[in-house]
């Protein structure tokens, strides 16, 4: 339907549904362990504890990122500490020394990156996504159940579900990320809208766009991976949310 630009289409749609998805869930956990701790310290500590695989490698990837492009790396800290009076919380930190906008902006990304990677091992690696995207192309319903059933046979099955929602829960850059990533975003957009303007839609080599659509498949492919499973924790926690409000009110099942 849309031709050579669909795999670009199909990332920046999951990329957004990726978006949306995560400041649900965040929103959902943080209200449903405040509801259930009643303190909202405890509460926050929970939360930690539950993408706590997610917040290590995206604070590794920082320090990884840094050291190859041999930025000057300080202090890494893991654990959730509010940032003054306000309501902002880290979960993480890593200290990097004053670098170009360049190489800051490839540190800021990197958590994005490395989360990528880590889901996509998983996803091929472990719970073989080749043979779903077939199944689900080439059978019918029978046939994608067959399928869920052998996914759910795969050794620590849950394990690896819990490890994709933490880490695609953690690995979008946070504020102090963007921070560094929007200049070098907003200066390529310019120049990218002044190149449209100026010259037109430029012919592409066919090498290019076969490596540019290789490379957004394998992104949407992982975003895609990823919104399955928090569809399937944000089924879980919307029913515990709802349950929790409904009793908090005083309402009993009969």
């Amino acid at each position: 339907m849309f031709g050579p630009w669909t795999p670009l289409i199909a990332l920046v749609t999951t990329f957004l549904l990726l978006l949306g998805a995560k400041r649900l869930i965040t929103r959902s956990l943080q209200e449903l362990s405040v509801r259930w701790m009643g303190d909202p310290d405890v509460a926050l500590v929970l939360y930690f504890v539950v993408v706590l695989p997610g917040v290590v490698i995206h604070e590794l990837s920082h320090w990884l990122a840094a050291k190859i492009l041999r930025v000057r790396v300080g202090k890494l800290s893991i654990g959730p500490v509010r940032k003054g009076r306000s309501r902002k919380v880290s979960l993480g930190s890593v200290r990097v020394g004053r670098v170009d906008p360049l190489r800051a902006s490839l540190i800021g990304i990197a958590p994005l990156l490395g989360g990528v990677l880590v889901i996509l091992l998983i996803g091929y690696l472990v719970l073989d996504m080749d043979q779903v995207t077939n199944t689900v192309v080439g059978l019918g319903v029978e046939g994608i159940l067959e399928e869920l059933g052998r996914l759910m046979r795969v050794p620590d099955f849950w394990l690896w579900l819990y490890l994709i929602f933490s880490v695609s829960n953690a690995m979008l850059p946070s504020e102090s990320d963007m921070a560094t990533v929007r200049p070098i975003l907003i200066f390529l957009g310019i120049v990218t809208a002044a190149m449209l303007v100026i010259t037109g839609m430029p012919s592409m080599p066919p090498d290019i766009v076969q490596a540019v659509n290789a490379v957004a498949n394998y992104l949407a492919s992982a975003f895609g991976l990823t919104l399955i499973v928090d569809a399937v924790f944000m089924i879980v926690i919307g029913l515990l949310l709802w349950i929790t409000r409904r009793m908090q009110r005083g309402w009993v099942v009969r």
